[in-house]
């Protein structure tokens, strides 16, 4: 045998080892491509289930990932030959180009022989196109579909000669033998793979029990850490990173190789509104996330699972978020949402009185870009009068805000009830208001080049109250354009400059 083997067979155990499935597939995949032994076919097929069933485990409707790292790999193409091409038989050409320029793969066998059923692949071009796949993969792969399609074929057709030839080459390969060394490599392999599934088995029993009491019981580390301990003694690395979290002084690298390697587990439960990679967690769970681009894909309602019970904070995206789901939103299991950032108009004027938001940010659709440019003065005021519905809100952001923007809030019904907010048109300036505070305007020009606009903000926050306002200048002003600043201040009654 191929010394190549022996060492890909041993990198697969030892990714295996240290539970990084992915690498272990993509070592078995490149020894399967040394020796296309139906035996190297069978442990892919079982670590691939095994990837597939993890998967499952925390989203029982998932298929592969709509985004990120999934797309690259052939365990999603074959799930779109699969599941898609009966329903889109056009964009399957498509995917067999894909296909063509990767590496071949065993996984892919099975669903380019299932394609050969179609109708649409007598069409002579379509024919050639699976038959340059097939040979692409290569065997050993079912060749009575291929034959029934051949049954249904011209006999003196181009695309039947080429059809006939792959089937040849599928029927008359011999396998080749894997000798001790090698099959013991493999059934060393079968054994790690089998104890792990027991083993996760167990973890997901602890988990079963505990989550309930955890989700109905946020405020209490104990139960946490209960479960924690239970799944440690197991061998689940989500127990240590739980107890890494919950620690007061936690070993911050070893928290950032756990999320690198089990993130993507981590954050299954929420589903697929999130964006990947995008979510913190603190005390081992998730708290904070950013809704993705592309919900018109999602369906109009998928109820939140259990695990957004944790969830305290969600980033909309801004003009790149999703568009709003009300029903979706005022779930009673993202009644702990307590903030909302960039969140776009539209989707404000569309909040109901959530029970929990307290802060709320929202962003223009473009940079550079006032509300009131994108919208009426009308819409505006009446978002205004609608965010004052909020029970619990508090605290307003605006970003890429104007002059006329801020007035507009400040004599809104919803100025009136915030104990915070804070503006600005980033590069240029920031405002900030805090009706209780000794001062209750800070006000700090960023760039020498807004001075103008400035002096337009300072007079538009008089709407908020003209007790007290506090001037900083990030940059040294000329004495002429000082002198603008100080009369756009005249009607405060007190006025501090740093």
């Amino acid at each position: 045998m191929d010394g190549t083997l022996y060492d890909l067979l041993e990198r697969a155990a030892e990714s295996f080892a240290r539970q990084d499935e992915e690498q272990t597939l993509a070592a078995l995949l490149s020894a399967w491509r040394v020796c296309r032994s139906p035996e190297l076919v069978r442990v892919c097929e079982e670590v691939e289930r095994h990837l597939v069933a993890k998967r499952l485990a925390v989203d029982e409707n998932a298929g592969p990932p709509l985004h990120g790292s999934w797309q690259d790999t052939p365990r999603f193409l074959a799930w779109l030959l699969m599941r898609k091409a009966g329903s889109f038989p056009e964009s399957v050409g498509l995917y067999l180009d894909q296909v063509l320029r990767m590496s071949p793969n065993p996984q892919f066998a099975p669903a380019l022989v299932l394609l050969s059923r179609l109708p649409e692949f007598e069409v002579p071009l379509n024919l050639t196109k699976l038959c340059l796949t097939l040979k692409h993969v290569g065997p050993p792969f079912d060749v009575a579909p291929l034959k029934a399609l051949q049954a249904r074929l011209a006999t003196d057709s181009d695309s039947a000669a080429r059809l006939a030839f792959i089937i040849r080459m599928g029927s008359e390969r011999v396998p080749p033998v894997l000798d001790v060394r090698a099959e013991a490599a493999l059934e060393g392999l079968r054994e790690a793979l089998g104890a792990r599934v027991e083993q996760e088995h167990r973890c997901a029993s602890v988990r079963e029990r505990w989550l309930p009491q955890v989700y109905a019981q946020l405020d209490d580390d104990a139960v946490r850490l209960v479960m924690a301990d239970e799944l440690v003694a197991l061998g689940d690395p989500w127990g240590e990173f739980i107890v890494l979290q919950c620690s007061p002084a936690p070993d911050e690298a070893r928290v950032a190789a756990l999320l690198e390697a089990h993130r993507w587990t981590w954050e299954g439960p929420l589903g697929t509104r999130i964006k990947r990679g995008r979510t913190r967690f603190e005390r081992g769970f998730p708290v904070s996330v950013q809704l993705r681009q592309g919900s018109p894909a999602l369906p109009s309602f998928t109820a939140p699972g259990p695990a957004w019970s944790t969830v305290r904070e969600v980033d909309w995206g801004g003009d790149e978020g999703p568009g709003f789901d009300a029903e979706w939103f005022m779930h009673p299991l993202l009644h702990g949402i307590r903030r909302m950032s960039r969140m776009d108009l539209l989707s404000a004027r569309r909040m109901g009185p959530h029970p929990s938001v307290s802060r709320l940010g929202l962003c223009a659709p473009q940079p550079g870009r006032t509300y009131l440019d994108m919208v009426p003065g009308v819409e505006w005021a009446e978002t205004l009068e609608r965010l004052a519905q909020l029970p619990s809100l508090s605290w307003l952001e605006l970003r890429n805000v104007g002059p006329l923007d801020l007035l507009q809030c400040a004599r809104s019904p919803l100025a009136a009830k915030l104990e915070r907010i804070d503006a600005d048109s980033p590069g240029s300036w920031r405002l900030t208001v805090r009706p209780a505070a000794e001062v209750p305007i800070e006000a700090t020009l960023v760039s020498e080049e807004a001075v103008s606009l400035f002096v337009e903000v300072l007079r538009a926050a008089e709407g908020f109250g003209t007790r007290g306002l506090r001037v900083r200048c990030e940059r040294k002003l000329k004495s002429w354009e000082m002198k603008d600043l100080r009369q756009a201040t005249t009607a405060y009654s007190h006025v501090e400059w740093e």
